[in-house]
Formats: C-alpha cells, structure tokens, sequence
C-alpha cells in the first residue's frame, strides 16, 4: 500500500511571550487539541474503509512491528519506521573510564524524529491565528440524556446536556450556536442545533440534530460573542470558538448495559 500522509490544519491562539521584553512579541498555542489512543487511531482507519481489517487486527499488527523494532533499538540498533526513527542512548556522567552504568546516576535514554513523509505534511499543513487567546468554552461533562452515559455517545433526536464554564451562546453573528461535527472532517460538514433548551453560563442543554451516523464518533463545536463571566458580559466583536476534547459515538441510544434509561430535563 502506498504512503501517504496527509496534510492538516492547525489553529491557535497568541501569548505574550515573557520570555523577552518585547511587547510585540507573541507565541502561537495550538487550541482544540484531542487525544487519540491506539484503539482510537484503529478505529478511525476502520471508519475510514481504507482497510478490511478488523481494529483488533490492526492492533495486533502495529504493536507486533512496534515492539520488535523497540526490542531491536534497545540492543544498540538505529530503528526507522519511515513516519519516524528511534534511538536509545546513555545519559550520565562517568567518573573513569571503566566506571560501570549505574542507575540512578545514570539513565537510559531515547530520542526519536520524524521522518521525510511527515516532515512534507508538516510543510503543507494550514495554520489559522485565532488572535489573541480568549477565555474559551469549557466543556467538561457531556450527558447523552437518553442513556446517562457521560462523555461518551450522542444519539440523532434526544438531549444532549454539556455543564461546563463559558458555555452561554449569545451575539448576533449568524455563526454562533453549538454544532456536531464528525471526527476529521471538514468545517463545511458540521450541523448546528436548531432547538436549544438551556442557555447558561455553566449549563448548556440542546436537541442533538438527525442525520447523524451510527457508530461515527463526533465532536461538538461551540461558537459565541459572549465575553467570560456572568451573562451579562458584554458581547465581544468576533465569535470564538472551541472544540470539545471528548469524542462521543453517535448511538442508538441503548447503553452498554443494554438497559435503555428515559432522559430528564
């Protein structure tokens, strides 16, 4: 199968550096930032259809060729991945040549990079600067009402309550709202909920909308004017934006027990 790597788009927010004394001088933080998992990645390359293996299968594999090139690279040997090369070495001081490696003076250490097909990605992928940083929407709890599980499902036409801080949706630009968007793909794609029932600050409750996909994992994306605080921040000129850290797989609402629970408003 042939390689390929592909491109991304990253976006950030600018600090201060105070590193320096320059007061235009500004670094870029990369926000919306998730974590994936192994069984994270299989399953995406399932969802993908680029393969006919199961994500056990996948599994099974890279850690098959992941544990033997470790194994290799602990015997002294330079390992290359392609997408990345590894190498362990020795940290410490030795007080005589023929001192022995002791631990904990001393250490074994690895040190890896990445190879010329990432590196070329990396050349392609698009930057957006957001401007300055923001106190964004935190959303730290997600309930799927139907079933009770927390951070982990959404299902097309029943509640979806989110408690966290800075959730208030307010402004008149036509963009804000809170969206389901699926894992990896593009903005374009992303539905906004048109039936939202709780609009706070710490608490915000809404209709998840149709058409979602079972079994695809999604993310919600929270766009607002409203400025931090109480609601009754001033509106700010710009929405903001933010993109839930947790993953939910669409369901049918049954949940893993298997024992269906009546949402509660």
């Amino acid at each position: 199968m042939a390689k390929k790597v592909k491109p991304g788009k990253l976006r950030g927010n600018t600090n201060p550096n105070n590193l320096t004394d320059d007061e235009n001088d500004y670094t870029l933080s990369i926000i919306g930032g998730m974590s994936y998992g192994l069984d994270d990645v299989a399953q995406l390359v399932v969802q993908d259809g680029t393969t006919t293996e199961s994500k056990e299968q996948l599994i099974r594999n890279f850690r098959l060729i992941a544990e033997k090139g470790i194994e290799m690279g602990l015997m002294g040997n330079n390992i290359n991945f392609d997408y990345f090369t590894l190498r362990f070495g020795v940290k410490g001081v030795f007080n005589s040549a023929n001192e022995p490696f002791t631990r904990p003076k001393h250490e074994v250490t690895a040190s890896m990079s990445v190879g010329p097909d990432v590196r070329k990605a990396m050349l392609e992928t698009m930057v957006e600067n957001m401007g300055p940083a923001q106190h964004y929407a935190q959303m730290d709890t997600i309930i799927n009402t139907v079933n009770g599980e927390v951070n982990k499902s959404l299902t097309s036409g029943q509640v979806l309550e989110v408690k966290g801080v800075n959730l208030a949706l307010k402004g008149d630009d036509e963009s804000v709202g809170i969206y389901i968007q699926e894992v990896g793909a593009a903005d374009d794609t992303r539905i906004k909920a048109t039936v939202v029932l709780n609009n706070e600050p710490k608490r915000l409750m809404f209709m998840v909308p149709g058409g979602l996909k079972l079994g695809s994992m999604y993310q919600l994306v929270h766009i607002t004017q409203s400025g931090a605080g109480s609601n009754s921040a001033l509106l700010l000129k710009s929405p903001r934006i933010e993109f839930s850290s947790k993953q939910l797989k669409c369901t049918d609402g049954t949940p893993d027990s298997g024992v269906e629970r009546p949402g509660i408003l």
